[in-house]
C-alpha cells in the first residue's frame, strides 16, 4: 500500500514546506527520491556553499511525523591510515 510523503527543508529555525507531497510505494522509495532531489540541489551550486550549511531534508508521513532526515551538506571526509 502506498503512502503520501512530504519533503520539507529546514535548518531548525526556518522551514520550506512541501505542501503537496508525493504518493510513493514506501519509505525506501521516498528516501531515494529525496536523495536525488538533494543531488540536484548540490549540482545547481557545484562549489561548496555555506548557504545550505545546517539544512536538512525531513521526510514526513501523512500525519506530519518525521520518518527520515537527510543533511543537505555533503558527508565530511574522514582521514584514514592505509598502514
Amino acid at each position: 500500500m502506498s503512502s503520501r510523503y512530504y519533503f520539507n527543508l529546514t535548518d531548525g529555525n526556518q522551514i520550506i514546506c512541501d505542501d503537496e507531497g508525493l504518493q510513493l510505494a514506501d519509505i525506501n522509495t521516498a528516501v531515494g527520491y529525496a536523495t536525488k532531489a538533494i543531488e540536484e540541489l548540490r549540482a545547481e551550486a557545484p562549489s561548496p556553499s555555506e548557504e545550505w550549511l545546517g539544512w536538512r531534508m525531513e521526510i514526513t508521513n501523512g500525519t506530519g511525523e518525521v520518518v527520515w532526515v537527510i543533511p543537505l551538506e555533503p558527508w565530511p571526509l574522514r582521514a584514514c591510515s592505509l598502514h
